[in-house]
């Protein structure tokens, strides 16, 4: 097996207590690869690129992510939550920093 598939593997493989979710292909996006769809979620442990700290990406959360956001099956949980906060906090403060310049320069 080649590393990359070995790596996959690895960080695929369930890190949770065998609790399981059915995922209903469905109402996935078209997954159009040569991998097979998911078709059970499991808790997923993962360290948070930012910060570092250990946080798991619960079956529940994947489902809604693929089945309702209709998020990609590539994807998977890189930051925490907190980071994840932080994060569209600070984008949030860019874009109203934005609507202010923009009001500033249509009014000269």
């Amino acid at each position: 097996m080649s590393r990359r598939r070995d790596k996959n593997a690895r960080k695929e493989s369930p890190k949770s207590d065998g609790h399981a979710i059915a995922a209903n292909l469905s109402l996935q996006v078209p997954n159009n690869s040569w991998g097979p769809p998911r078709v059970a979620y499991f808790d997923i442990a993962f360290c948070c690129r930012d910060c570092g700290q250990e946080e798991v990406w619960t079956a529940e959360q994947q489902k809604w992510y693929y089945e309702v956001a209709k998020g990609t099956l590539y994807a998977t949980a890189v930051r925490c939550r907190a980071c994840r906060n932080r994060i569209s906090e600070a984008k949030e403060i860019q874009r109203e920093q934005m609507r202010k310049s923009r009001k500033e320069q249509n009014k000269q």
